[in-house]
């Protein structure tokens, strides 16, 4: 008898190694982390979630430059991701969440496909993870529940990200974006807006990879506030 055909994945072996030599995890989070991995390969062939150019390089392109955050947030349990699209960072997060107690990740995604998605990813790693199909604005305004840090990735430049969590961050939050090379930018165009005090970290997933840290924001113009971008 033959034996049975492996399942093909895109996604390298190796590259899963260097990113959790990165990003070291528990045997049981890096189990979640196979299953939600598997989901997305299966999924992107319907739905883009991710550049499939990238599905090579996806743990670490993906998943350590996810996990890499709550180095720099350690003590918070209670996340919010905005525009989670595929998940990153926030299932990722959940994933690595799982097994601490009080601990939740509100996936906030406005696209009804990517929305849906989410929930099955949520479903099959049994992550604290919930999923709010609904505007950025809508669920900052709508928040009543304590949340510790705010994340969002590849998702509107820093003037109008910190237009949609000043209401948080000004509750306690600590807010977290993960950006690219074009961070000096942008951070020079969010001073004509806000005043601010930020910390740049670099990703240590290496390449132009930047984290924007924000522990404070004071709008100083009303202009360039979150109203005058409606992407998600």
């Amino acid at each position: 008898m033959s034996a049975p055909l492996q399942k093909y994945s895109p996604c390298s072996a190796t590259d899963k190694a260097a990113a959790l030599a990165l990003t070291p995890v528990s045997s049981e989070t890096e189990a979640r982390l196979d299953a939600y991995v598997d989901l997305l390969v299966q999924w992107q062939t319907k739905t883009n979630l991710v550049a499939s150019s990238t599905l090579p390089q996806l743990w670490t392109r993906h998943i350590a430059d996810s996990l890499q955050l709550l180095a720099l947030a350690p003590q918070a349990k209670c996340w919010a991701d905005l525009g989670s699209g595929g998940g990153f960072p926030g299932v990722v997060l959940a994933c690595a969440l799982a097994d601490i107690e009080g601990a939740r990740v509100d996936l906030v995604e406005r696209n009804a496909k990517k929305a849906a998605f989410l929930r099955e990813a949520v479903r099959i790693t049994a992550s604290p993870a919930s999923v709010h199909l609904m505007d950025i604005g809508d669920y900052v305004d709508r928040s009543e529940d304590r949340i510790d840090c705010v994340t969002a990735r590849a998702l509107a430049p820093l003037q109008v990200l910190l237009g949609f969590v000043e209401p948080l961050v000004n509750k306690g939050a600590k807010a977290l974006f993960l950006k690219g090379q074009d961070v000096e930018a942008e951070l020079t165009e969010a001073t004509r807006y806000w005043n601010i005090e930020p910390r740049i970290h670099s990703s240590c997933t290496g390449g132009q990879g930047r984290i924007a840290e924000f522990d404070h924001i004071e709008r100083r113009d009303r202009r360039g506030a979150r109203q005058a971008w409606r992407g998600s």
